[in-house]
């Protein structure tokens, strides 16, 4: 099952990367100003470290990166669905006959949600990461708004951080209410991960180290049972 579970991970790697091919292909590096791309590349990046480990069966990556990087997914998917424009139905098809959108903010999102709700260990996160959690989202705006100074005339890349448009008072309001959005969608992640048994719901594994390579089979599965618990 390990297999399976590592090639899952390594082809949201592959999702990843097509959803972020003008930036490290085509060289677009203004793209990496959107959040959607930059969540795209930290998916990329921790799914890798996290296929690679199931299929050697080595140490995952900590629960509060794993639960970050599906924060960030969650966030990437709801603002794209629920406040952004809709994707052009004319956009074209680039992979598996999905669009650039469908890949980035529908399969994505959902992907790496059910990725740490049926392949992760679970029982690793604490209300405090939620908070932590939220710095990044925070320090996006503060990126956002320093460019818009240092670059005039750039787009903003979302209505809800333009500057311009909302004036100091739009955009802190908008600071707000999304800086609190964010958090309880990280509160609720936390809480989804409290809830749940402390392995994963499916393809339980133990870890592979050098002690447990010099055990026999029985104490092999008997220490594989005591981590599945």
């Amino acid at each position: 099952m390990h297999v399976v579970v590592g090639l899952f991970r390594l082809f949201l790697v592959v999702l990843a990367l097509v959803g972020t091919r003008a930036i490290w292909r085509d060289g677009d590096i203004e793209g990496l100003v959107y959040f959607t791309n930059q969540t795209g590349f930290l998916i990329a990046i921790v799914f890798a470290w996290a296929g690679v480990a199931s299929l050697l069966r080595r140490r995952q990556p900590p629960g509060w990166l794993k639960g970050a990087v599906t924060l960030f997914a969650a966030i990437t998917g709801l603002v794209a669905n629920l406040v952004l424009a809709p994707e052009d139905p004319d956009a074209p098809a680039v992979f598996l006959g999905l669009t650039d959108g469908q890949i980035e903010h529908e399969l994505l999102p959902v992907a790496v949600f059910v990725d740490f709700l049926l392949l992760d260990a679970h029982r690793r996160l604490r209300g405090l990461d939620a908070a932590r959690w939220l710095l990044y989202p925070l320090a996006y705006f503060a990126f956002t708004t320093i460019r818009g100074f240092v670059s005039p005339g750039s787009a903003y890349p979302y209505g809800f951080v333009d500057l311009d448009a909302l004036g100091w008072t739009g955009l802190l309001v908008n600071v707000v209410l999304y800086g609190a959005g964010f958090f309880v969608l990280g509160l609720l992640i936390v809480g989804i991960d409290r809830l749940l048994p402390t392995g994963p719901l499916i393809g339980r594994y133990p870890e592979r180290s050098p002690a447990a390579r010099s055990e026999t089979p029985e104490a092999a599965g008997a220490g594989g049972a005591d981590a599945s618990r």
